[in-house]
């Protein structure tokens, strides 16, 4: 599915700046922010939701053809890659038990977790 850059990316993301005509530009100089990405999957019956922390994302490639008997759209494309943040924490996921209230307040703001619990494993149950 594609779905456009919005400016605020560009702006916020990407770094690229509005002249005094509102032109959009690109400079090499500048180096793109880190954010995180919050999403779920079209389709999916469950419907959880992820969030990938410390994510950057390299400059879109710009492609086009030329035909003058149909017009087919060349979307931009991004890679996007997510490291861990210092705490090693990737990406978060919601679950079968997540309450209500954070499942439903997931895109207000990025998820972070309250506490870290272990549940321990079915190997070591038991003392062994």
């Amino acid at each position: 599915m594609f779905i456009p850059l919005p400016e605020s990316f560009r702006t916020d993301v990407l770094m690229e700046k509005s002249d005094s005509n509102k032109v959009l530009i690109e400079s090499s100089n500048s180096e793109t922010a880190n954010f995180a990405l919050l999403f779920e999957f079209d389709g999916d019956q469950k419907k959880i939701r992820h969030v990938m922390y410390n994510c950057s994302a390299a400059r879109p490639t710009l492609e086009g053809e030329t035909n003058e008997e149909s017009r087919e759209v060349q979307p931009e494309t991004l890679s996007i890659r997510a490291r861990p943040l210092p705490n090693g924490n990737v990406k978060a996921r919601t679950g079968e038990e997540t309450t209500k209230e954070t499942y439903d307040g997931w895109y207000k703001s990025v998820y972070m977790p309250t506490e870290t619990t272990v549940t321990p494993s079915r190997a070591s149950v038991g003392g062994k």
